[in-house]
This record gives structure tokens, sequence and C-alpha cells, in this order.
């Protein structure tokens, strides 16, 4: 084995060689190695030899405190022995040892009521102590937790005292008066919180500490009398058989739960400490209250001084509260609560108040808003005032008072209208200052209030805003309303351009309006209703203005003649066309281009309803002069329209002469059903009383063949109906007044 060893040693080491010298010209380095090892092996000899003595004189060492221990235990047990010896001797030399042993116990009870009497003696003096330092706001602290130690006395002594209890409250009542000063100092400290947090924040801190420690010692209490419960109820589970005491046991279970329940509550102070910072927030707000109905100026001054305070109760208060009371948001919900009953306060007068101090107010609540922002609040909790209803009645005599004023300026300005001729551009189109500055004044309502007050302000305004253009649409529409020979071509041809103006002015209000809103106030805007009313009113001023041509009396002369003898001459409807002419003119040169399509059109659309009323109407019979000149009529209308309005447009109006023309000149059953169906496709509400009428005018077309014919349309009408009424409406049979006034008859019937 040991020769094993000795070869695989000597391996080994070859091996190790090797590694050091892997090349032959490495082989000249041997001598420094082998210097280098001796070298090593030398310090490590010297280092080994050290430590072993170190060992040695430690393992004497050891070996002499072992000696050194093992003598004196052998003398303790010596001395131990001779102890017990002396006593059993003693015990035989005392012949009154019960007396003794009486006395000692007496003795030690001596002692200790000796000792707790002088605890109670110090309590008075320990009570001053603590209401002297009461003087000293830095020692608020030590002062609470000196009474918090005669607290502890207290409660061990009338703990021990059994019956005694009623004899020892007298020395207890020193420290209840020490309380009750101590308390107020403390309540008088939070209270004053504003003040203390820039002047003293360390006094705050100390008594904030103090109503800490008392919750802290609070839930203990509240621990150790759940335990004091549990412990009972064991008790009463251990010893089950007690039949005679079981009324006492449950009488003095119920007493016991009722203190239980006292010392769970404690003393409340974190709770006291919330009454008191409102109770004193309420107090900050009370002169503030008093100038709300003596000077509103003031009043609003006192308001934001008030409301700037929040800044510092973030910089300054704040950081002296523990985090979890969340004082700055309390002390927000606080100010704005107290806040919002001014602004309910202000509300009761606000018949008192002008539109500019009720502004005054809502941009005061304005720069509120914007205060509580810039501190980190919640845009929704900042916006509380504003959206509590508080501000409604303030809100609604504003609203009111500019809609009566605005409503009388226009009305003045309508009434004025009729008696002063329109103005005119450079370029001559008609108008009045109407349009311009209803909606200066709108928008420099809409400016007011986005400038000095809040988005539930603007939100009103808005739709102030819309019921004022409804009711000015209202207005006007009553002006078109009266006779157009009343109104005047000129007045009309302003009254169109004003509301195009009107429309174009109310967009441009919406967009701004829109914009200043937040979201969830402009989704419940709707302007593009009420500006799409200005176009409809300019719609109705353009028929009118065809009144104005269709009502003069050259053009009733020429309309009379319709179909009778002058006409079927040519001097009709060439000369009627001449009086468009100069009607066309004058009009093109007053309006804009697009309402002046719009006014050809229906002038083209109004000269078929009077011509087809006065086919329908007239009583002589439908000879083949008549289809001539009613086919040269409708070459005349078409000549002179389309200088003005498409071809296409005017040959789609025109349709209906033709196709008419074409059911006036039939001579079957199946050309007049033909073309009456023709007419069907784009007038469907063509009533098959107008076939009966054609027909009637035709001479030669036996009676039962007219019968049939009518029949067969009316057949063909009635077919076209969807639950009774015609699919769609034309813009021709519901203004033929003949059709209108016939009664008995479908059209009638229809509409």
């Amino acid at each position: 084995m040991v020769e094993d060893l000795g070869v695989e040693a000597k391996e080994a080491a070859v091996r190790e060689v090797a590694k050091l010298l892997p090349l032959p010209e490495l082989l000249l380095s041997i001598s420094s190695i082998k210097a280098d090892y001796i070298a090593r092996q030398q310090a490590n000899d010297a280092q080994l030899s050290t430590m072993v003595a170190e060992q040695v004189e430690q393992a004497e060492a050891g070996l002499e405190s072992l000696s050194s221990s093992e003598k004196t235990i052998y003398e303790l047990r010596d001395n131990f022995i001779s102890i017990d010896k002396l006593c059993q001797e003693c015990q035989t030399l005392i012949d009154n040892h019960d007396q003794i042993k009486l006395l000692s116990n007496a003795r030690n009870n001596l002692n200790k009521t000796l000792k707790d009497v002088e605890g109670m003696m110090s309590i008075s003096v320990e009570a001053a102590a603590a209401r002297d330092s009461l003087s000293d706001d830095k020692e608020i602290v030590n002062t609470y937790e000196r009474l918090t130690a005669l607290d502890g006395k207290r409660r061990f002594a009338l703990a021990a005292a059994g019956e005694e209890v009623g004899r020892l409250r007298e020395y207890f009542e020193d420290v209840d008066r020490t309380w009750e000063t101590f308390e107020k100092t403390l309540w008088g400290h939070v209270s004053n919180f504003y003040k203390l947090s820039k002047e003293s924040p360390q006094t705050l801190v100390r008594a904030l500490r103090v109503v800490e420690m008392q919750e802290i010692l609070d839930q203990q209490l509240a621990e150790e009398a759940a335990e004091a419960q549990g412990e009972g109820v064991m008790a009463s589970v251990a010893n089950p058989r007690r039949p005679g005491k079981k009324s006492t046991t449950t009488s003095a279970s119920s007493k016991g739960l009722a203190q239980q329940k006292l010392k769970v509550q404690g003393k409340g102070y974190k709770d006291k400490c919330y009454e008191h910072i409102r109770k004193s927030v309420e107090d900050r707000f009370n002169r503030l209250l008093m100038l709300v109905f003596e000077d509103l100026k003031a009043a609003l001054e006192e308001a934001r001084m008030i409301g700037e305070e929040l800044g510092d109760i973030y910089d300054y208060v704040a950081p002296c509260f523990p985090p979890r009371y969340e004082i700055f948001q309390l002390m927000v919900n606080l100010y704005t609560e107290r806040f919002i009953h001014m602004l309910r306060l202000l509300s009761d007068r606000a018949n008192d108040l002008t539109n500019i101090e009720i502004l005054k107010v809502t941009g005061w609540v304005v720069e509120y808003q914007e205060n509580l922002i810039a501190l980190g609040v919640d845009d929704s909790l900042a916006q509380v005032c504003s959206e509590s209803g508080s501000m409604d009645p303030l809100m609604n005599a504003y609203v009111e008072r500019m809609q009566a004023t605005t409503k009388k300026w226009y009305m003045n300005i309508l009434e004025a209208d009729k008696v002063q001729p329109p103005k005119k551009t450079e370029e001559g189109k008609l108008y009045t200052p109407a349009a311009v500055d209803l909606f200066r004044i709108l928008g420099e309502q809409v400016q007011i209030v986005r400038d000095n007050s809040t988005d539930v302000m603007l939100y009103r305004i808005a739709l102030a805003i819309i019921q004022v253009m409804i009711d000015f649409q209202a207005a006007e529409r009553k002006r078109v309303a009266e006779p157009a020979s009343d109104i005047g071509l000129e007045p009309l041809c302003a009254m169109i351009n004003n509301n195009l103006r009107c429309y174009d002015l109310a967009m441009e209000l919406s967009n701004s309006t829109l914009e200043a809103l937040p979201q969830n106030y402009a989704e419940q805007v709707n302007f593009e209703d009420t500006c799409k009313g200005f176009l409809e009113v300019a719609k109705e001023a353009v028929h009118q203005t065809v009144c104005v041509i269709f009502e003069d009396p050259g053009v009733q002369e020429l309309l009379v003649k319709l179909y009778q003898k002058e006409w079927c001459e040519g001097q009709v409807t060439e000369y009627l066309v001449a009086t468009f002419s100069d009607y066309f003119t004058d009009v093109k040169m007053y309006v804009e281009e697009r309402s002046f399509r719009r006014f050809v059109e229906a002038c083209l659309e109004e000269t078929v309803v009077v011509y087809v009323d006065h086919l329908l109407t007239q009583k002589n019979y439908i000879k083949e002069e008549t289809i001539e000149r009613m086919r040269l009529d409708e070459e005349v209308l078409m000549d002179f329209f389309r200088e003005y309005i498409s071809a296409s447009k005017v040959e789609s109006r025109l349709r209906i002469m033709s196709d008419l023309r074409e059911l006036a000149s039939a001579e079957s059953l199946d050309a007049f059903t033909l073309v009456y169906s023709n007419i069907l496709e784009h007038q469907p509400d063509c009533p098959a009383e107008v076939v009966e009428k054609l027909v009637g005018l035709r001479e030669g077309i036996p009676r039962k063949d007219t019968k049939e014919v009518v029949q067969e349309c009316r057949e063909i009408y009635e077919n076209t109906l969807v639950d009774g009424n015609p699919p769609k409406t034309g813009f021709v049979f519901p203004r033929v007044k003949c059709l209108a006034a016939s009664k008995g008859s479908i059209w009638r019937k229809l509409t």
C-alpha cells in the first residue's frame, strides 16, 4: 500500500514537472524553480510551527480552567451541605415558628400597603405636575404620557379597591380636571391647525402625535377587553353545571359586555380631531356667509382669499398630518361644501343680482376650479361647485334676461326693416343689418361666458342661443307669411340674403361654441337643425318672391287669358316670359347666385302649376289648335328658363305639361291608360280626376267611353298606392287649386 502511494506520488510529481517544463529550453530555469520551492517550504514550516505553538498554549489554558472549575464546584457543594445542616439546627432552636411566619406575612403586607398609599398620595402631585407642564407646548406629549400613566394607576387602584371604590374616586378628581384642561389645549391646537402649520408646525405635529398615541392605546384596550371577554366565555363553557347561579351569571355577563363595549369605543380622538377641523372650517366661513347678504364684491374677495388658502393647506397643513388622514382631500371637500352653501344663498337672491354680478360669481367659480386643478385635484371633483345645482337659479336668471333682451332687440330690428329700405352691397346685393348684428350679440354672449363662467353656464348659454335663433326664425316666418305684395320684392330679396348669411354665421358660432364645450356637454347640443332653419326661411322667402311676380296685376291679366282666344293667338306666354325677364334681371342683381337659381326653379314650378290649374279649370273644348298652342308654350318656356338653369332641370319640370298635352290628345282607351301610366312614373300623386277633367274637355268621345277611360285610370292609380297613399309627392298636383277644392275627389281624400 505504501509502495503504491509512493508510486502515485512519484507519477504526480512527474506530471507537475511536465506542466512546469513543457519545452526543453525551460530546463535552464530548474535552478530558479528549485530555489523558489525551498523558500516556500521554509515559509510554510515556519507558519505551521507558529500555529501548533498557539494551539498548545490554548489547550494548556483550557486544562487549567477545568481544574479550577472542578475545585470551585467541590467547595460550593460543601458549603450547601453546611447550610442545610445549619438550617435544620435553627428549626429545632425556634419554639414559635408559626407566629413568626404570620408576623413575616403581616410585615410584607404592611410594606405593600404603605407603598400603595404613597402611590395614591402622589397622584395629586403628579396631576399638578402634568397641569403645570401644559403651559409649554413642547411638553404636550410628555403631559399626555403622565396623564395616561395616572389613568393606569387609577384603573389598578379601582380594580383592587372592591367595595371601597367610592372612597377612592375623590383622589382622582384632580386627574379628571387635568384631563379636561389637557384636552381643551389639545383641541385648541387642532382647531388652530392652519395658523400653527405656518407659525409652529412642531406644535401641530405633537398634538397629532397625541391623537395617534391615544388611538393606539384605544386599540390595545380593545384587544385586552376582547381577550378578557373570551376568557370569560371559556370559563362558562368549562363550568356548565351551575343551575342555581344562572340568572346572576347572565346579569354579570351583560354588565361585563357593556363595560367591554365602552372600553372598545375608547376616547375616539381621531373622530374628535375631524370634528374640530370641520368646526374650524365652518367658523372660517362665517364672515363670508354674512357678506353674501351685505356686499357681493367683498364676499367674492373673501371667497377668493379663502380659496387660495387651499394652496397653503397643501404646502403646510398636509405634511403635518399622517398620510392616512388624507387631510388635503378632506379640506377640499369641506371648503367646496361651504362654497356650495354660499352659492345657494346667492341663488336665493338671484333676481336681485345684475347680469354683471352673476358673471362675477361664475367667474369666481371658474377661478376656484382652476385653483383646485392646479393643486392636483381631479377635474370631476374640481367641478362639483358648478355641477352641484347650486348655481341653477343664477344661470336661469342670466339666461332668461339674455333671451328677453335679445328678443326685444331683434323684434325692434324686424319692425324697422318693414319701414326702412334694404341696404345694398357694392355688388348690388340687398341686405339689412339684422343678421350681422344678431350674431354679433350672440357671439359676444358666448365669449363673455367663455371668459368669465363655467362649462355648465356655457352649455346653458348654447341652449339659450339655439332658442333665440328658433324664435328669430319664427318671427321671420311670421313676416314672410304676410301677403307678398305687402312685403315687396326688395325686402324679400334682402330676407333671402339675410337668412343665408345667418346660416353661415350660425355655423361659425356653432363650431366655436362646440369647440369650447367639454365633450359630454357638446354631445347634448344640436345646432345643426336650428342652423338649417335659416335655409328653410330663405326657401320660404324665395317662394314669396315668386308670389310677388304672380301677384303682379300685369301677370294676373295674362294668366286669366290662358287657354282663351288671346292665348291661342300667342299673346299670353310670350308676354309672360317677357315680364319674367324683367323681374329676373332685378332679382339676379339683388340676391346671391345660389339663391337666384332656386328662385328660377321655384318660378318655373309655379308657372307649371298655374298652367296645369288653368288647363283643368278652363271650359273650352280641347281642339287641335289648343294642343298645338300647348306645344308652343312648352317651347317658349323651355327657351326662356334654360337661359338661367340647366336644360335638364327645365325639361324635368315641363315634362308634366308635355304629358298632359299627350293625355289631352289621346284617341283610344289604350292611349289614355299608357300616357297616364307614364305620368304616374314621375308624378305618382296625379289623381285619376285629372284624366276625368281632360276627357270631359274632349269633343266626340261617347259618355260610355269616357266612363271606361276614367274607371281604368282610377284602377291604375289605386294600384300604385302604398297604404292608401301615393309612394311620393310631386311639386304639381298638391298645389293645383281646382283639385284641392273639388269635394269627393280622390285627391281631396288623399290630402
